[in-house]
């Protein structure tokens, strides 16, 4: 039993720590928001929601389900996320005062809804191809 990429308890372990990292991020992200205010200002919020428009509605069209509307939503959540990463990092790198165990049970807690996450996209996923 290798400890490689290969095997899939280290692939499973790798997937639901970044999405947990990810998780913490836009956790952070939101208290940054909802205390500070914006981390980026309006103009590059603009750019960053006509750059994810046109790739999500060029990305929509490849594949013939193309919708505006749809663009535009996919979009805007896009933008959300980058928003909330970006003062995620902001909070965590100088904002933060939390101590690390408060720091570590987040994390384990954001593991723990990241599996459950994964595993429940994997059987939606079974089911749908099915």
């Amino acid at each position: 039993m290798g400890f490689g990429l290969e095997n899939y308890v280290m692939k499973a372990f790798l997937a639901s720590g970044l999405l947990a990292l990810m998780m913490m991020l836009i956790a952070f992200g939101l208290i940054y928001l909802f205390h500070y205010g914006s981390p980026l200002s309006v103009s590059i919020i603009l750019v960053m929601v006509a750059i994810s428009f046109v790739l999500s509605s060029s990305f929509l069209e490849r594949y013939e389900f193309g919708s505006i509307r749809l663009s535009m939503i996919i979009s805007i959540i896009i933008t959300l996320l980058l928003i909330l990463a970006s003062g995620g990092i902001i909070y965590a790198v100088s904002l933060n005062r939390q101590s690390w165990e408060e720091l570590l049970s987040g994390l384990a807690i954001c593991l723990i809804v990241a599996m459950a996450l994964l595993n429940f996209l994997k059987q939606s996923l079974k089911e749908i191809e099915y």
